[in-house]
């Protein structure tokens, strides 16, 4: 029995010591969260310090800092759908509306296409407000739909 105790008592001091040694850095910080919530941290933080083979953190800030100034890297190219903020900024762009009011256009609903004057214009939602002219009518088009006449 005595034997197998010892055994154990082995294994999990090598497997204690790698630990360490691959997760050093984590493990300290996993203490000091311990410590600061009030945990009694299952390892001696002392030993798991002296044990660690990474430097400090301060130097490796410091290293990364002057290597990034020194290479500069381009913007990381973007993938994908784009986002709703550049989207609406394009649809801001171009959001100048070619039409003025009383302005004769001829616009499209449903299957068909119909005669209309300009009423009023609102940029931001990109729509026009038209009178059609065979009934008089006020209808609410968007730019892509309407063309002038």
């Amino acid at each position: 029995m005595t034997i197998q105790n010892d055994m154990m008592g082995a294994i999990r001091a090598v497997v204690a010591d790698e630990v360490a040694k691959t997760l050093g850095r984590q493990v300290e910080l996993l203490e000091q969260i311990a410590r600061y919530l009030g945990v009694a941290p299952s390892r001696a933080p002392a030993a798991a310090a002296a044990k660690r083979a990474s430097p400090p953190v301060a130097s490796k800030r410091e290293g990364a800092k002057v290597l990034a100034a020194k290479t500069k890297s381009p913007a990381p190219k973007r993938r994908g759908r784009p986002r709703k903020v550049i989207a609406e900024a394009a649809s801001q762009e171009s959001a100048a509306s070619p039409f003025k009011a009383g302005q004769e256009v001829r616009y499209k609903q449903g299957r068909g296409s119909f005669t209309a004057h300009v009423t009023s214009i609102d940029e931001k939602a990109g729509t026009v407000t038209l009178a059609r002219d065979s009934d008089g009518k006020q209808v609410a088009r968007p730019f892509a739909k309407v063309e002038a006449a």
